[in-house]
């Protein structure tokens, strides 16, 4: 490898390695043609296709070396990078997946070991503290009464992961407590468990204005608070609320992120949790004739929990 290539793959090595750090997961897929550099080719040489130049571990004189565009993040895993800068070993073991499925896995297990009661605890009390401090959203700080952390059972088997806080939840502090929060806890008590034996939170800590969707952006700045929560609590299982929660937590590698219709119905990881995508409340709250389709999400979940189906009840 020449100089000129050694020194652009350490720089991109050093900027994938601050995203990591930032609390990045995910990229956009790489979109060719963004950064090249030439070598002199030699007659009759061809050039390689993108597949074959991201294999291949050196290119032959005469190929155009070209370096993806990382600038949108939202979809491509980001590789483990240890302290250099250089790809870590890969601890990752992938489910298999549907058929057709375009789903990137991340990594299986938990990156520390279990805790205590207590130490989940304490541990989830001093993460509160610093994201009730957090200020990177400037929008989002402005408008918000209060940061909206989580609650409920530390050792919770079943984590519920939602978009964010809205009205009710700024002004009380605690996440699903309003319209959509009440429907939440009859779902819950439909699967034959009550709110006390899971745990809530959101993708979001703080209220966006007017309950608008949250920007990329702002998924990125909260990212690694939600990561380092769910990795205290370590549940079993993992349901998504809504479009927002699926595409944070399921990393894909189309352009475009798969609908929710698409996620429904299968089963994901993250991390050492299975991951199963179902609709927000406040969506079937506006459309009732969802809740058919959601109650057979909640029985896919209770299949994969090893617990009993109960008869439906009206939610």
């Amino acid at each position: 490898m020449d100089e000129p290539v050694r020194v652009t793959t350490k720089i991109l090595m050093v900027e994938l390695a601050c995203l990591r750090r930032a609390g990045v997961r995910y990229v956009r897929a790489p979109q060719l043609g963004n950064v090249r550099a030439r070598r002199p080719a030699t007659a009759g040489a061809q050039r390689p296709s993108a597949r074959s130049m991201a294999a291949a571990p050196s290119h032959p004189q005469g190929s155009e070396l070209t370096l993806p565009k990382l600038d949108q993040p939202n979809d491509l895993v980001l590789p483990h990078l240890n302290g250099t800068g250089a790809t870590a070993p890969s601890r990752e073991r992938r489910p298999k997946e549907s058929k057709g499925a375009d789903m990137l896995q991340v990594a299986d297990g938990w990156d520390t070991p279990p805790l205590t009661t207590n130490e989940k605890l304490a541990k989830l009390a001093e993460l509160e503290q610093r994201v009730s401090q957090c200020t990177r959203c400037p929008e989002l700080v402005k408008n918000r009464t209060q940061t909206v952390f989580g609650v409920g059972n530390p050792d919770a088997e079943l984590c519920f992961v939602g978009e964010a806080p809205g009205a009710d939840e700024d002004r009380l502090g605690e996440p699903f407590v309003g319209r959509a929060g009440q429907l939440l806890t009859r779902m819950i008590e439909a699967m034959g468990m009550n709110r006390a034996d899971v745990y809530i939170c959101n993708v979001l800590k703080c209220r966006p204005p007017q309950n608008r969707t949250p920007t990329i952006t702002e998924v990125r700045n909260c990212a690694d608070y939600l990561d380092e929560q769910l990795e205290i609590i370590k549940p079993a299982f993992i349901c998504c609320l809504g479009s927002v929660a699926a595409q944070r937590l399921i990393p894909t590698t189309g352009a475009k992120s798969p609908s929710l219709s698409r996620l429904r119905g299968r089963v994901f990881r993250y991390k050492g949790a299975k991951v199963i995508v179902t609709y927000h409340p406040a969506y079937l709250l506006r459309t009732e004739s969802a809740k058919k389709d959601a109650w057979q999400d909640l029985k896919l979940l209770l299949r994969e929990m090893g617990r009993p189906i109960p008869s439906r009840r009206k939610t």
